[in-house]
């Protein structure tokens, strides 16, 4: 019964040779209710998003299911870093925007996505409050029309300095903003803690800086948001072909994809875990206050929990376990992988980074892990429903508590183990 629980379109025509570290291999629950110990290499990266997991670390949520973060608070990594550690097999995991591993495939086809957590509409074009400017925002409420709105706000950018990060991702945005408003400008490349130190300096006068803490600190200081990724998605064109979905930041999980094939279960408690942590911090927005001093330490932020909570909920709130449907399966859903990683890696095949015959089913493994463990939450349900109308031993009952428990942090996977046991 326990090989049910691997999905059959997962499994299916699935051999050794057939196989290849392009594809996901799923494994069959292990035997038993042991919960098997391992140990998880986790990069943190210095975004709010790419270090949430510590809070869960701390908290023993994946210690729970069996694992430990080594080293215990994680590595903390910059984005380029993290792109060959992760290439090379020296970390496991990271918490990023996952197109950003893209261009590593003209080097190996290793890195993979396994999850996606948050989508960011913090992607700002910033100007300096001295310069007393408008955002699109002011000309949208005047009733000028999106495609003049846009071109007037992104004006007094014209032939300056933008100060912008030097990933990948960043260059679509812009590049969209450009498609839409007619505006070019001198790329400044600096990192996300050099913007801030820059603009506190005075020495830049239009940012576009990557992470969620830093476009809130500039606004705090009294930058003007000129124009923003929620503007786009809000007014600017629409459909499948909307340079506008090659923008969306879907962020989420990274893993070697040689570790997930060699730890498939591993992989499926992990992100488990990553989801149980989102849970928390929506039930408890305090728990921030464990994960500030490990960003501000690594972005030089001087963010409280409560300004990271902000953060978190003003430019990317924390996408559920249950939501992920609008990734993986809702066809129509903006945020439907297919069609957006056909336009962010053929953009990325345009401008030389990425290889032509990269696909995103290639790339984006999460939602196999998705589907398998909504494959076991399905067949524990079954279990569990047989179960509350038959007469158990205690032992039994004991295994139904632990299965509910399980079932409770997303961990399906054992949860699964454990209803099978306790029906047996």
């Amino acid at each position: 019964m326990a090989a049910l629980a691997v999905s059959a379109g997962l499994m299916a025509g699935m051999t050794t040779a057939a196989l290849s570290q392009q594809e996901y291999k799923p494994a069959a629950p292990e035997p038993g209710t042991e919960i098997p110990q391992s140990t998880v290499r986790m990069g943190i990266l210095p975004y709010a998003d790419g270090s949430f997991p510590i809070i869960g670390v701390k908290q023993g949520f994946f210690g729970d299911v069996g694992i430990s973060i080594s080293p215990a608070e994680g590595t903390k990594v910059t984005e380029e870093q993290a792109h060959s550690l992760l290439m090379r097999g020296d970390l496991d995991v990271t918490h990023g925007y996952p197109p950003n591993f893209l261009p590593t495939y003209q080097n190996s086809r290793v890195v993979k996505q396994i999850m996606f957590h948050d989508v960011i509409v913090a992607g700002c074009m910033l100007a300096s409050p001295e310069q007393k400017l408008k955002g699109i925002k002011d000309y949208l409420a005047e009733g000028m029309p999106f495609d003049k709105a846009i071109a007037e706000a992104m004006a007094p950018v014209q032939g300056k300095e933008l100060a912008s990060t030097p990933v990948a991702n960043e260059r679509l945005f812009e590049d969209t903003i450009t498609q839409l408003s007619g505006v070019t400008w001198t790329p400044k490349i600096l990192d996300d803690p050099n913007i801030l130190v820059s603009a506190k300096a005075g020495q830049i006068q239009f940012a576009h800086p990557s992470g969620a803490p830093v476009v809130y600190s500039l606004l705090q200081a009294g930058w003007t948001r000129l124009v923003c990724l929620d503007d786009l998605i809000a007014h600017g064109p629409k459909g499948k072909d909307s340079p506008i979905l090659r923008s969306i930041t879907a962020v989420g999980a990274e893993a070697n994809g040689e570790w997930v094939n060699k730890n498939p279960n591993t992989a499926l408690r992990y992100i488990s875990a990553v989801w149980r942590t989102i849970d928390a911090i929506k039930a408890d927005p305090a728990l921030y206050d464990i994960q500030a001093p490990v960003l501000n330490s690594i972005t030089g932020t001087n963010l409280t929990g409560k300004d990271l909570a902000g953060t978190v909920e003003l430019f990317h709130p924390y996408i559920t376990y249950g939501e992920n449907t609008r990734f993986y399966t809702d066809e129509q859903s903006l945020l439907y992988y297919k069609p957006l990683y056909e336009q962010i890696i053929g953009a990325f095949a345009e401008n030389g980074v990425v290889p032509a015959d990269v696909t995103p089913d290639e790339f984006v493994w999460g939602g196999k892990l998705w589907q398998q463990l909504e494959d076991y939450r399905k067949q524990t349900d079954e279990l569990l429903g047989k179960l509350d109308v038959a007469s158990l031993s205690q032992e039994k009952k004991d295994l139904v508590t632990e299965a509910r428990k399980f079932y409770g942090w997303h961990d399906y996977l054992d949860a699964y183990r454990f209803a099978l046991a306790a029906s047996q």
